[in-house]
């Protein structure tokens, strides 16, 4: 497993001392020219982060993401959980929402499966 924390420029302070394996630092507020190459570098954070561990042989790979940043960053990475793991198969950890709202209803079961392929929700 390796670790990541994208963190704001504001807030890189509160983290000092805090040991992760990759720390990206972003701006504290993305805009629409900025943030799609902020996501190419999160992509490839992410992406490098999992080859380190599948070229040394770990047997199941995971890059955990710790976040301390603006709203968009959120959401860009829930969606690259979404997206790295259905096309590249990179599992990425968000102990951040790890405390999910459990719900009975079929239709929402269902529609949580499909999001992240059954693992989290059975």
């Amino acid at each position: 497993m390796k670790t990541l924390l994208i963190v704001s420029s504001r807030r890189v302070n509160v983290h000092v001392g805090e040991e992760y394996d990759s720390i990206l630092e972003v701006e504290h507020q993305p805009t629409t020219d900025t943030i799609q190459s902020w996501a190419y570098r999160i992509k490839d954070t992410i992406r490098n982060l999992w080859h380190e561990q599948t070229q040394a042989g770990d047997k199941e790979p995971k890059v955990v993401v710790y976040i301390d940043a603006a709203g968009p960053f959120v959401a860009m990475l829930i969606n690259l959980q979404i997206i790295m793991g259905a096309e590249e198969g990179i599992v990425i950890g968000l102990p951040q929402f790890q405390d999910e709202v459990s719900t009975s209803d079929p239709e929402a079961l269902e529609l949580l499966k499909k999001l992240d392929g059954g693992r989290l929700h059975k």
